[in-house]
């Protein structure tokens, strides 16, 4: 039989880009797959209904058990390192507002019998005083260095949807209200502490629990890493709603915020009580951008 090399070199050109074509295709059929599985994975719906403040909600971190469907995943090979994010759309009661000095809880990732010390982070909320004449947002992240880091936003309204957005990004915790950003602390020299406790929303708070700074005479009490003279008080939960609450294993970009605000809050709603609430405007930057200061 002849060899023909003229005949059979094309034919082994063809079989070699035949073969990689298959390769790629299969590659970038992979690579999609994985980035839809880490996208899915990395978004978390914990409540997409509109809830009201009424029996507290746990979320337990046990990915062995299937009742689990809000399993949040700690960040993996961001190059920043860790990052996390979390949104919602809040609408605080003036029932927040009961006359006590104590910080409300919205909802805090730590220990379901305490909301302290341990908050990865904890989101809490005041009634007014003579200082502020509506409720301040306080979302406190404990670091290796201290359990106290916090980021204040001032003006929250009463009975008005607004919208929340947490950022862990660049070592910084970024606190975002209508998609700007209203306020953000770094964490030099250390790192945010991630824990594997329980996400709880609404939580039971019956008796006030007082975070106290390190100078108190007491040394069997652990340093916690806040400004000598202050304290943070926390007594019960806040008087309101939340909505379309999400948990990301990452650092979302401004468009993602955007994107995040622009579903404004649920129509759907986990209880009966929460039927009667009135939806405002969903992009309420009015009252931000005129009482702001």
């Amino acid at each position: 039989m002849d060899f023909n090399s003229s005949e059979v070199f094309p034919q082994i050109v063809i079989s070699l880009v035949i073969v990689t074509v298959i390769f790629f295709a299969y590659m970038m059929t992979e690579q999609m797959k994985r980035s839809w599985t880490g996208y899915t994975g990395a978004r978390v719906p914990i409540l997409d209904s509109t809830c009201p403040s009424g029996n507290p909600q746990y979320f337990r971190q046990n990915p062995t058990n299937p009742s689990n469907t809000a399993i949040l995943n700690y960040s993996e090979n961001q190059l920043t390192g860790i990052e996390f994010s979390y949104t919602t759309f809040v609408y605080v009661s003036t029932d927040t507002d009961d006359g006590s000095n104590g910080w409300k809880t919205i909802f805090y990732k730590g220990y379901e019998t305490s909301p302290m010390p341990l908050l990865g982070p904890g989101v809490f909320v005041s009634g007014s005083n003579g200082k502020n004449t509506s409720p301040v947002l306080r979302v406190v992240m404990n670091t290796y260095d201290g359990w106290f880091n916090t980021v204040d936003v001032e003006q929250i309204p009463f009975n008005k949807w607004f919208h929340l957005a947490i950022v862990l990004r660049k070592n910084s915790l970024e606190v975002y209200v209508n998609g700007n950003l209203a306020n953000k602390k770094s964490f030099n020299g250390t790192l945010p502490y991630q824990n594997y406790q329980t996400l709880t929303v609404f939580p039971k708070v019956t008796t006030p629990y007082t975070l106290f700074d390190n100078t108190q005479n007491n040394p069997t009490r652990p340093s916690m890493g806040i400004p000598p003279g202050e304290n943070m008080t926390v007594s019960g939960k806040f008087s309101g709603f939340i909505s379309n609450f999400y948990y990301f294993s990452y650092a979302i970009t401004y468009s993602e915020i955007q994107s995040m605000l622009n579903m404004g809050p649920s129509s759907k709603t986990c209880s009966a009580n929460a039927g009667g609430l009135d939806q405002p405007p969903y992009l309420i930057d009015s009252w931000w951008t005129q009482q702001k200061h």
